[in-house]
């Protein structure tokens, strides 16, 4: 491929007609030091899709690309609203939401380590975006989290220390989210409430294929 970076790829349509691009030899982009106490991102965590028939978008994704199921969210009023899957060691790479309609939930950024994750939330707060949710950590992952709107209105986290698990031992667990130690460990965030759920709705995903009628 002609292209920065090189390497070859494709795309295909997943069930919720979403664009996946898969590509492959890509060459590492070289990038600077990042020094101590910096608190800038390193990487991707995971990404978190709205689909309005859960099940049926993680069967896909399990059968067609491998991903397996690591945990549930759950609870006594809602069922499943969330499903998380991985497709390494890494406790989730994607989650699935359950939403009103197809679109992005949450983006994640990686921190190296608590003190970075800190001063950098505090850096993007500081700076006068709106923090949404946070800083607390999950159950689920076992992972920090601060959640952010960016200037489109997305929805977008910073996180560290993401769980990595025994896939050979590993059972998926069933977690209820309404209770408070569930979304939060710590007990340091904003209580999780339907305000700071439509945040992640995010806008419909206008640009998914819609099969023609048969």
């Amino acid at each position: 491929m002609k292209t920065p970076g090189g390497g070859y790829g494709f795309r295909f349509f997943d069930v919720d007609g979403r664009t996946v691009e898969v590509s492959a030899d890509v060459r590492a982009r070289r990038h600077r030091r990042v020094e101590e106490k910096e608190s800038v991102p390193v990487r991707l965590s995971h990404v978190v899709l709205n689909s309005p028939d859960l099940d049926r978008t993680r069967a896909w994704y399990e059968r067609h690309l491998g991903f397996a199921l690591s945990d549930t969210l759950s609870s006594p009023h809602m069922g499943e609203v969330m499903h998380f899957m991985r497709i390494s060691s890494q406790h989730h790479s994607m989650a699935l939401a359950k939403g009103p309609h197809t679109s992005l939930h949450h983006v994640s950024f990686e921190m190296r380590g608590i003190d970075e994750y800190m001063r950098g939330s505090g850096r993007v707060m500081r700076a006068g975006f709106r923090k949404v949710w946070g800083p607390g950590r999950h159950v689920a992952g076992d992972n920090t989290f601060t959640y952010f709107l960016d200037p489109h209105g997305n929805t977008v986290e910073y996180t560290t220390e993401l769980e990595e698990l025994d896939e050979d031992t590993w059972h998926p667990h069933v977690y209820d989210f309404s209770q408070p130690e569930v979304t939060d460990q710590w007990g340091t965030a904003n209580p999780m409430n339907e305000l700071i759920a439509k945040e992640s709705f995010n806008d419909i995903d206008r640009s998914c294929f819609v099969a023609p009628p048969v």
